[in-house]
């Protein structure tokens, strides 16, 4: 029975760090970049484009936990490593089998994705182990992953990636960033604490916001200008309509940390980040729909952004208190 028990908590921790409430928006942006490459692409092609970001996104979870090890000692011994249902070596192994069972999988696809790859890999450890605490350069690096996703689902219809998806990839690049940067405010207390640099520790609320404030601003105008650039590749009522609602959301966000008095309060934070998680599988499916898949669109979104809320109401909580 004990043995049992010590099993389910072991497989409950690795549920935990796998973070299910945002663990769906990288593989939906490398489907949108795969159909507005190829829009009646099958599964052969799709199956790829979801899996290999998964796997991806995953990875980076276990090396975030990995690398924050010690802080995570110190501000939030509940989650899975600090807490001792995951061993450190077990995290950092999870790490590099899922990097390299992803570059595998994508090399078998199609070798020119290794160019996507290696850089996606070195950025994601990088702000893991280093740049993290560097400012707003280590929110740009973690944005990075999901640009390189909309060219690597590109490419796994077609050798090299459409080159009018750069607009797309800049959009993400800006939005993961500023999204980085909301999740840097939620933790500037601890990151203090552990000697974290971040931008919020470095440069306060105030100027936190502006750069909120900016990276949203810089989105919204790459997302409203990308069908300029598109041109056939999606049609304009298709990609309009739910855009607005990811904008909306975005604004409601930007809009609870703007007026929050200062110091802004933990649980505001963490309030405007779960926002932001909604918001971001509805910005990570739109452009299937706008590609002339709708169907698959909602197949995709629907239940992605079910067990995204869900997972948040379950799990968060116990991950990432307001508190």
């Amino acid at each position: 029975m004990r043995s049992a028990h010590s099993l389910k908590v072991r497989l409950l921790a690795h549920v935990e760090a796998c973070r299910p409430d945002t663990v769906f928006y990288a593989g939906a942006i490398g489907l949108s970049g795969a159909i507005l490459t190829r829009p009646d692409a099958g599964f052969s092609v799709l199956f790829p484009a979801w899996f290999v970001p998964t796997l991806a996104w995953i990875a980076s979870l276990y090396g975030g936990d990995y690398f924050d090890r010690e802080l995570d000692g110190l501000t939030k011994p509940h989650r899975p490593i600090p807490s001792g249902r995951i061993q450190p070596g077990t995290a950092r192994n999870a790490m590099v089998f899922l990097i390299g069972a992803g570059a595998l999988f994508a090399v078998l696809v199609n070798p020119l994705t290794v160019l996507l790859s290696i850089p996606a890999a070195v950025f994601g450890i990088a702000y893991a182990r280093w740049l993290k605490g560097k400012g707003l350069w280590g929110n740009a690096s973690r944005g990075l992953p999901s640009a390189l996703t909309v060219l690597y689902g590109s490419m796994t219809a077609q050798p090299l990636p459409v080159p009018q998806l750069v607009v797309l990839s800049l959009m993400f690049w800006v939005h993961d960033s500023g999204s980085n940067l909301l999740g840097a405010l939620c933790d500037r207390d601890g990151d203090r604490r552990g000697g974290y640099l971040t931008y919020p520790v470095q440069r306060g609320d105030e100027a936190t916001v502006r750069g909120l404030a900016g990276f949203y601003a810089g989105w919204v105008a790459l997302a409203l200008a990308a069908p300029a650039v598109l041109g056939d590749r999606v049609d304009p009522a298709a990609y309009y309509a739910p855009l607005s609602v990811a904008i909306a959301l975005g604004w409601v966000s930007l809009r609870g940390v703007l007026r929050a008095p200062r110091p802004i309060a933990r649980a505001i934070g963490v309030r405007a980040h779960e926002i932001v998680v909604a918001e971001r599988i509805v910005l990570g499916t739109f452009l299937i729909a706008a590609a002339g898949r709708p169907g698959l669109a909602l197949a995709v979104g629907a239940p992605s952004l079910l067990l995204t809320v869900l997972a948040r109401r379950l799990m968060r909580r116990r991950y990432e208190p307001a508190r």
